[in-house]
């Protein structure tokens, strides 16, 4: 259900690799969108992301989020994945 949403709301935005399994995935971020500034912006929507980089020593080559999925409804997904959307088209530069 994630991976359906991103791809209907996150093109060009956000780039989701493919989720077997797990609670969380990796995101990267597009356009030029700031991890922190994400993160911010998805929080004033109730979104919870958080920047890769909490979780790296040093500077990753390129800017993610963590997005966790596992006790989340099919419909809570795609409430969240709309808020995302229109929280990181606000960050675009």
């Amino acid at each position: 259900m994630l991976l359906e949403s991103a791809r209907e709301r996150l093109t060009g935005l956000l780039e989701i690799p493919e989720v077997e399994a797990g609670l969380r995935t990796v995101a990267w971020l597009q356009g030029g969108i700031l991890a922190q500034r994400a993160a911010q912006a998805a929080a004033k929507y109730d979104v919870e992301v958080v920047p890769l980089s909490r979780y790296a020593y040093g500077r990753a080559r390129r800017d993610g989020i963590v997005l966790g999925f596992a006790a989340v409804d099919a419909r809570e997904l795609r409430r969240g994945v709309e808020q995302l959307a229109r929280a990181l088209q606000a960050c675009r530069v």
